[in-house]
C-alpha cells in the first residue's frame, strides 16, 4: 500500500510547491452548468470572451472555457474581501478602504467576470470615497467594471454618483432638478437618503433655507437612520440652518415674554429645532455627542 499512497503524496505536494514558487493568481469558483449540476475550479485569468482555470487547487494543466458556457460563474469570496467588507459594516472606513483598494489590484484579472470582486471592491470604494477625490476615484471604475455588475441596487448607486459629482462642481440648480427627478423613482432607503440630503445641499446652495430644511428630513429618516454619515450630516445641517433663521432668533429672544407668540411661525419652528437636538441626542447621531452650538435648542422643545 506504501507503494501507491507515498507517490501520490509526493505527487500532491510536488504539485503544490510548484504553484507556490510560481506565486500564480487564482481563485476558487463554481461553475453553474444547471440547477444539479456545478463544477468547483480555481480561476486563473479572464477576458471578455474565455476564461482559464485549474480543475484542481494545486493543478498544472489548465483548461480554456467560454465565459458564457456555464449558466453562472460563482466566484469564492476572498478572505480579504469578507474582512474589508467587516470593517465597512463596522464604519472603519479608512481602514476599509485600504483593504478594498488591495482587493481591487489583486483579483483584477477576472475583471470581465460577472460581479468579480476586483470590480466589486472598486465599487465600495467609490462607497466610501471623500467628496474632493470622487473625479480621480470614478476615473479608476472603469467601463469594464461598470459591465461586471449585475445587482440591481449598486446599478442604481452608479447614477446617484452623478448627483454626487454635482455636488462636488456646486452646481445647484443642476443638482436640484436631477435630485427631484430621481425622488419620482423608487430606490432603496439609503439611496433615497443620498438623494434627499444632496437636495437639500442644493436648496441651500440656492439661499432657500426652509426648503432645504425638508430635503434635509428625507435624508434624516428615509431609511430609518441606517446611514449613519448622512443621517448626521442632515440633522447638523438642518439644526444650523435653523438657528440661523431670523424668525427662530426672535422667537428665542421672545421666549417666557409676554410679548411671545407660540403660534408664530418663528415658535413652530424654534420647537422643530428643540425637537430636532433632542433626537440628535437619542438616535440621530449615532451616538456622537450634540454639539455645544445647539444644546441651548434644547430648553425650547415642547413638554408633549
Amino acid at each position: 500500500m506504501k507503494s501507491i499512497i507515498a507517490p501520490a503524496f509526493a505527487a500532491t505536494l510536488l504539485a503544490a510547491t510548484s504553484a507556490q514558487a510560481q506565486g500564480r493568481f487564482q481563485q476558487e469558483a463554481l461553475l453553474i452548468n444547471s440547477p444539479s449540476e456545478f463544477e468547483q475550479v480555481w480561476i486563473a485569468d479572464a477576458n471578455t470572451t474565455h476564461f482559464i482555470y485549474f480543475a484542481t487547487e494545486q493543478g498544472v494543466d489548465t483548461v480554456k472555457k467560454l465565459i458564457s458556457a456555464p449558466a453562472a460563474i460563482w466566484l469564492m469570496e476572498p478572505a480579504e474581501y469578507t474582512e474589508a467588507m467587516e470593517l465597512f459594516q463596522a464604519r472603519n472606513y479608512e481602514e476599509a478602504r485600504t483593504k478594498f483598494a488591495s482587493v481591487r489590484e489583486t483579483y483584477k484579472k477576472l475583471q470581465e467576470i460577472p460581479n468579480n470582486h476586483s470590480s466589486l471592491a472598486a465599487y465600495y470604494e467609490l462607497e466610501l470615497n471623500k467628496l474632493d477625490e470622487l473625479k480621480e476615484v470614478q476615473d479608476k471604475f472603469l467601463p469594464v467594471d461598470r459591465d461586471s455588475l449585475t445587482r440591481p441596487h449598486q446599478l442604481q448607486q452608479m447614477e446617484i454618483y452623478t448627483l454626487w459629482d454635482a455636488v462636488r462642481t456646486k452646481d445647484w440648480s443642476r443638482l436640484e432638478l436631477l435630485c427631484r427627478e430621481k425622488l419620482e423613482e423608487k430606490m432603496p432607503g439609503g439611496q433615497r437618503a443620498q438623494v434627499g440630503y444632496m437636495l437639500g445641499l442644493a436648496l441651500e446652495g440656492q439661499k432657500k433655507p426652509i426648503p432645504a430644511i425638508n430635503a434635509y428630513n428625507i435624508g434624516m429618516t428615509a431609511d430609518t437612520g441606517a446611514s449613519e454619515v448622512i443621517t448626521n450630516e442632515s440633522a447638523l445641517n438642518a439644526l444650523r440652518l435653523y438657528t440661523q433663521d431670523e424668525s427662530v432668533q426672535l422667537a428665542i429672544k421672545l421666549h417666557g415674554t409676554p410679548d411671545e407668540d407660540d403660534q408664530s411661525s418663528g415658535a413652530l419652528r424654534l420647537a422643530e429645532a428643540a425637537s430636532l437636538a433632542s433626537l440628535y441626542q437619542l438616535t440621530l447621531g449615532g451616538g456622537k455627542a450634540l454639539p455645544g452650538e445647539y444644546k441651548d435648542l434644547l430648553k425650547y422643545k415642547p413638554k408633549d
